[in-house]
């Protein structure tokens, strides 16, 4: 498989759509230095999914499979304080 795109987005203290996050087969890695919190957009560093400094993300293969592309597929990531770079990585050729 061609590697066909990647995407960069930075995440702040209120839930940040995650870029790339809504194609199948995607690869996401905290690139900053602290906590990167996922989850849907009511997502808060309480209840969100915990991806630590320099820690790579990818859902199941069944998570993957429900992806449709469509913008209300994204994940959304939030910090406790400032910003954080989070780098999506798609490991298929989709229409984007």
């Amino acid at each position: 498989m061609a590697i066909a795109r990647q995407f960069a987005t930075s995440v702040g203290t209120t839930a940040t759509a995650i870029e790339g996050t809504q194609y199948p087969g995607f690869l996401l890695i905290n690139n900053g230095g602290e906590i990167v919190f996922i989850g849907d957009s009511a997502l808060t560093t309480s209840t969100g999914f915990p991806i630590k400094a320099g820690e790579v993300f990818s859902p199941s293969e069944m998570a993957h499979n429900s992806l449709t592309g469509k913008d209300s597929d994204r994940l959304f990531g939030r910090v406790v304080t400032s910003t954080e770079d989070v780098r999506v990585l798609l490991q298929s050729r989709v229409n984007v």
